[in-house]
């Protein structure tokens, strides 16, 4: 997609220099309570391909498929046969692993349609789950952490003693993995070389991020590794590579939930009340917040994969979804080649639009730092920037671009970052930005 400079791009910049001035990007944080009566928090997932979130509860083994765009409920199976302690969406394979912990075993579900596929048996209660290289798994099991292959059933123990709720992320391109688990009262992350397992992991300095684990996350390029605890400052920022601690973002004490955006470039977080709120990660300022009925419980925050919608698992045993933004662009954040890869924007009626895209994310801020909520344009100039769409809303603020995988792709995956602006035909022009939001477009061997 760094190949989608065009001539195009002279006009992306001259649009770029009108939207400078312009005044407007509030936020639109409607909530809409999708499903209550989930007493116990087993997992929340989203599904980028289907723009999608999954819930299970813990105890009961419900598990939910939610649209987070209207809130309704897709699938609802009420019980999976035990308890879930983790969900991961490989979009290689296009399974759903459902980590049935009472049972000792993995349910692969079809994405698509919810139908278990097969059921992978183990030795152990199995928790988070991650991708690994070459189609593999890691799994948190009672046991220990285990590299297991799905196809083979072959798995081998990378440590032998874990907590049961330790998290596990990746980066993007398979390359190593973190271990983040509570030992000691303090947060402690094993990095794991995907290329090479036999290797011992590289453990980050013990005691210096006090308090419980909530979440992890890693940026988009894979450089800093973000973890959330309970106890102040809440958030380290850690070298993904030599675990050194980079900086730290201070919400204080009782940080509830984290979720990173696909870009790396927006974080949410949640404390003691019913509140979500966000800031631009570089430079440092506030983004737009999310009232919600309810607070939120522990590990209870989600972030679609288009970056528009935030999935809140509440104390009182519901699910919400909550819009960010009011001018917002739809699409699947992985798609394949075949695929028809339509992409939809929603805003205001008759008003025009401007669709652009990026190799990659950069933050450029288009307000005053001290402006609230100051408009953030979140594609780089650098990785290459144009202009692939232009028009008008409809009378009921919606448009459609069809076509969006790139004809011929590589045998390797391709990643683009999109946004879009919006003005109404009035003088001067108010424009405003939509969600920024990654695609991965995936290559024929689904690397």
């Amino acid at each position: 997609m760094v190949a989608a400079r065009s001539h195009r791009t002279a006009l992306a910049f001259s649009l770029l220099g009108a939207l400078l001035p312009a005044a407007c990007n509030r936020g639109g944080s409607q909530s809409r309570r999708v499903v209550g009566g989930l007493a116990d928090f087993g997992a929340l997932a989203t599904d980028g391909a289907r723009q999608r979130f999954c819930a299970a509860d813990q105890l009961s083994g419900r598990l939910l498929v939610i649209d987070p765009a209207d809130g309704d409920t897709l699938f609802d199976l009420q019980s999976i046969g035990g308890s879930v302690g983790g969900l991961l969406h490989d979009h290689c394979s296009d399974s759903c692993y459902t980590a049935v912990s009472s049972r000792n075993r993995i349910d692969v579900f079809d994405p698509s349609l919810y139908f278990r596929r097969s059921t992978i048996r183990l030795r152990a209660s199995p928790f988070a789950m991650a991708p690994g290289a070459g189609g593999r798994l890691l799994v948190v099991t009672s046991a220990g952490l285990i590299d297991l292959d799905p196809k083979t059933l072959t798995q081998n123990t990378l440590l032998p003693t874990v907590e049961r709720d330790a998290l596990l992320v990746t980066d993007r391109e398979s390359r190593f993995a973190c271990l983040v688990e509570t030992l000691n009262g303090a947060a402690v992350v094993n990095r794991f070389d995907l290329a090479n397992l036999a290797a011992p992991p590289i453990t980050s300095a013990t005691g210096t991020m006090p308090g419980r684990v909530i979440a992890a996350a890693l940026d988009f390029d894979g450089e800093l590794l973000y973890v959330a605890t309970d106890k102040a400052p809440g958030i380290h920022r850690l070298d993904a590579e030599t675990l050194a601690q980079f900086d730290t973002i201070d919400v204080g004490d009782g940080l509830s939930g984290m979720a990173l955006s696909s870009t790396g470039l927006r974080l949410f977080y949640s404390t003691t009340g019913p509140l979500v709120e966000s800031v631009i990660v570089e430079p440092r300022l506030p983004g737009p917040s999310v009232t919600l009925p309810d607070v939120p419980r522990e590990r209870g925050v989600a972030l679609s994969a288009t970056n528009q919608e935030l999935a809140v698992w509440s104390g009182d045993g519901s699910i919400t979804t909550n819009g960010i933004f009011e001018f917002v662009i739809r699409a699947p954040s992985i798609l394949r080649q075949g695929e028809a890869g339509t992409l939809t924007l929603e805003g205001r009626p008759n008003a025009l639009y401007f669709l652009f895209l990026s190799g990659g994310p950069a933050p450029l801020l288009l307000d005053k730092p001290s402006k609230p909520e100051p408009r953030l344009l979140e594609l780089s100039l650098v990785l290459g920037y144009a202009l692939v769409a232009q028009g008008q809303l409809d009378g009921a603020g919606r448009a459609t671009v069809e076509d969006i995988v790139p004809p011929g792709l590589s045998t390797e995956a391709i990643d683009s970052v999109w946004q879009a602006a919006q003005t109404d035909a009035v003088f001067p022009p108010r424009y405003e930005l939509s969600n920024a939001m990654f695609i991965r477009f995936l290559g024929p061997d689904c690397p």
